[in-house]
């Protein structure tokens, strides 16, 4: 999925995105001597993931996408692939070379699914590296990460600005309705509908746009209001209940 929504030659980004680009310009632009670290957390869906997608192409960062088996050496060996560096075979040595080569490099570091980070020390060695090359580094969580970080003063400390991210506005749903049904106009009531049904989580509102498109072809119509809608029912966003009586 794109969050970046094409308008006559030039491209919008979601809100959410837009936030993400924000924190990054004030980051690089933080005087001398501030803290270098940002966190961007919320809920599933909100568009951090993309925002990070996008922020790596306008401004040329590094997106460092952690997985939950990651160790302090995974971690290194992936960042030092990035800086075109080849790893050596110690952690401390390749932290050595990772802090001089981000410091050389200049780049915003940007670390997505940062949870995975209190696991095995990696949160820690985000501080060392931020700490050893003066990068400015954007970790990127869920909603309750802000409160995890509290845990660790040292790194908590360094954290320069917080920013949240927001469910979908209705702007965002009228530039994901140009993407996902672009031959068909959703009128703005049943956008709101979809834009409360999914109270603004970008993921699933794409999903009912596109089953608005599908129903609306079927029917031979090239607009959809809420009334058009009607009846039919949206998929469900939640887990169906287990069946019974079936064996």
């Amino acid at each position: 999925m794109t969050q970046l929504m094409e308008t006559g030659n030039s491209i919008q980004p979601l809100a959410n995105v837009a936030r993400m680009a924000t924190l990054v310009k004030e980051l690089q632009g933080r005087s001398f001597g501030m803290p270098g670290l940002g966190v961007f957390y919320g809920y599933p869906g909100y568009g951090k993931t993309f925002g990070a997608i996008f922020c790596s192409s306008k401004f040329d960062v590094i997106h460092i996408s952690m997985q939950g088996d990651w160790t302090k050496k995974t971690f290194l060996q992936r960042l030092l692939r990035e800086l075109g560096v080849v790893p050596k075979r110690v952690v401390p040595d390749m932290v050595l070379q990772a802090c001089e080569a981000l410091a050389m490099d200049g780049r915003t570091l940007l670390v997505d699914e940062a949870d995975y980070a209190f696991r095995r020390g990696v949160i820690e060695l985000i501080r060392d590296l931020h700490d050893g090359s003066d990068t400015p580094v954007i970790l990127i969580g869920m909603e309750e990460f802000p409160q995890k970080l509290r845990n660790f003063e040292l790194i908590d400390s360094r954290v320069m600005s917080w920013v949240a991210a927001q469910p979908a506005t209705a702007k965002d749903a009228q530039m994901l309705s140009a993407v996902y049904s672009p031959n068909v106009e959703i009128q703005p009531d049943l956008l709101e509908a979809i834009l409360e049904r999914n109270t603004g989580n970008v993921r699933r509102m794409v999903t009912d746009i596109a089953q608005v498109k599908n129903e609306a072809l079927k029917l031979g119509l090239n607009k959809m209001s809420l009334e058009d809608w009607g009846g039919i029912e949206f998929r469900r966003k939640d887990a169906p209940t287990p069946r019974g009586g079936l064996k």
